[in-house]
């Protein structure tokens, strides 16, 4: 997935964020490894409640507000998510929600999260909500929300026909809003691709590969050969 990170990460994110890291090694059964907490109620439990008012009030003070914090570490979390360290970058993400919980960007960190463990779906409905809160259309975001849309309807295998279809055609809705808004057509045409392929759709995925090149884009050449494995290159109109 795409990263786009637009703030400055400050010398007292990495402090603050630093003294986060000497947590203990992480476990699946880790609340602070899933979106949200897993739904925990933390503010019925005095020593978290304690805790996360410290990392408000310290990062807000950091910072100058909660909204420019939850950035900072939106920010730190997909450093960790880049470096595959996906408990720790969901435990950042969990931060930066505590923090500012209408940042759009914390549930597109959930979702990357969520898609590289393969939870296609749940990643989905981490994606509608970032949507929901009307997110900047420069990041990519409709293109990766609809990448994530159409694996959830291929791969997910205990769907009902019903989600299924539904998947895809959030998946479509998606793809052409990032069309009609996103300026970096390349990547998403480079995305809706993909999103043809998983669907066994070759010639429409051809028709994206073709437009993504237009645009000034190169898509991946692995991915090119898996597509032409199923369906020879036709000749470009």
């Amino acid at each position: 997935m795409r990263v786009i990170l637009k703030t400055v990460v400050l010398v007292q994110l990495l402090w603050l964020a630093g003294c986060a890291v000497k947590s203990p090694a992480p476990s699946p059964a880790r609340a602070d490894e899933a979106p949200m907490y897993a739904g925990v109620d933390r503010s019925a439990a005095g020593e978290l409640r304690a805790s996360d008012e410290k990392l408000v009030a310290e990062a807000t003070k950091a910072f100058g507000s909660s909204g420019k914090a939850s950035q900072a570490w939106v920010e730190q979390g997909y450093r960790f998510y880049r470096a595959d360290q996906l408990g720790m970058a969901m435990r950042r993400f969990n931060q930066a929600w505590l923090l500012n919980p209408d940042n759009p960007e914390v549930y597109a960190g959930f979702a990357a999260v969520l898609h590289d463990q393969r939870k296609f779906c749940q990643a989905m409905s981490m994606m509608d909500r970032a949507i929901s809160l009307n997110p900047p259309s420069f990041q990519g975001i409709y293109a990766d929300a609809g990448r994530i849309a159409a694996r959830c309807a291929a791969e997910d295998k205990t769907l009902p026909p019903e989600a299924r279809i539904a998947a895809t055609a959030r998946s479509d809705e998606w793809y052409r809003k990032g069309e009609a808004v996103e300026p970096d057509k390349a990547y998403l045409y480079a995305s809706w691709a993909t999103a043809y392929y998983w669907r066994g759709q070759y010639a429409e995925a051809w028709s994206m590969v073709f437009k993504a090149r237009a645009a000034g884009g190169k898509p991946s050449p692995r991915f090119v050969e898996m597509l032409r494995a199923r369906m020879p290159e036709p000749a470009s109109s």
